[in-house]
């Protein structure tokens, strides 16, 4: 389910703005606030926070502490904040978001390259991670043999970080937009309600919701997207912890709304995995609501004030 904000805005804001377009962290991004300067240092801010989080990067500090084999590495705060959130929603979500897949994605891709992928025939599940992300002071350390990969939880908390800086800066109003993520504070410049616009990931020309949000975020998790391998046995990206392989959920997307954007991201995703039998409650107990959509196309609102679904 993509998330895609502005569509609904006037032709001519009610008042001045700046707005950066451009990509980062694999995705397209955008950036609206008071002006262009502003904006402009958005994007230095994620721009930076992509260089110390990127995988595919081997100078990035996630790429250094992934290589340090369980010893304690000297990080940015950025970084040790990152890694205690991640801890943080991997315990609150009894394990069900689960930050140290890194290893496992990278057999599951090379599984599914060379067509070992189906149901019957699945290798057996290997030990993903024991242990915990260690975070003391400015340092942090992975359990030996473990891998992170910040993913969704990197984006969101980017979308949050630029947020605070801007709104340090000066910025009365701040749209940030991450691969379809979005986060929202102050004053919207459109001189409306802030409105996101959820997008029928089965026809990107339809909407399923426009979603009303005040200052907070919005996130969507997918399994009909990123794909290893091709043919009838291709393998989405969302892993189930439990089980070691990408998950077989009836729900195959999830919009959340929440206060930050990292949390949204870590909701959409345990909501998926864990279905439908759990969706509603789970989402209760993480504090957040949202939309989920199921493999037969039914759309269920959880916790959504009266208008705000489509």
């Amino acid at each position: 389910m993509t998330v895609t904000t502005g569509v609904a805005a006037p032709l001519a804001p009610c008042r001045s703005y700046g707005m950066v377009e451009f990509r980062a962290m694999a995705s397209p991004c955008r950036i609206v606030t008071d002006d262009d300067d502003l904006a402009r240092t958005g994007v230095d801010i994620v721009r930076e926070l992509e260089s110390k989080w990127s995988r595919f990067r081997a100078d990035s500090e996630i790429s250094c502490l992934n290589r340090a084999g369980g010893d304690l590495c000297v990080l940015s705060p950025e970084t040790v904040r990152l890694l205690g959130l991640a801890e943080t929603a991997r315990r609150l979500t009894g394990g069900l978001f689960e930050p140290l897949m890194l290893e496992r994605m990278r057999f599951i891709e090379s599984t599914a390259a060379v067509g070992v992928v189906d149901a019957v025939n699945r290798p057996p599940v290997r030990s993903i991670t024991d242990g915990a992300i260690v975070t003391i002071g400015n340092a942090a350390a992975l359990p030996p043999g473990a891998a992170f990969d910040p993913g969704g939880i990197g984006k969101g908390l980017a979308g949050d970080i630029v947020v605070e800086r801007l709104l340090a800066a000066g910025a009365t109003t701040v749209q940030v937009e991450l691969g379809g993520d979005v986060r929202l504070a102050g004053e919207s410049w459109t001189g409306r309600p802030w409105e996101v616009i959820v997008v029928d990931p089965r026809d990107r020309s339809a909407q399923i919701a426009v979603l009303t949000v005040g200052d907070g975020a919005v996130a969507t998790s997918s399994s009909l997207g990123c794909r290893w391998g091709t043919g009838p046995h291709a393998l989405h990206h969302l892993i189930d912890p439990r089980t070691g392989w990408p998950t077989d959920s009836a729900i195959v997307s999830v919009t959340a709304v929440s206060s930050q954007l990292w949390w949204a991201e870590v909701a959409a995703k345990v909501v998926l995995i864990a279905g439908p039998g759990e969706s509603a409650r789970l989402m209760e107990q993480l504090s957040v609501t949202g939309l989920t959509l199921d493999r037969g196309g039914h759309v269920s609102g959880h916790g959504l004030a009266e208008g705000r679904r489509a």
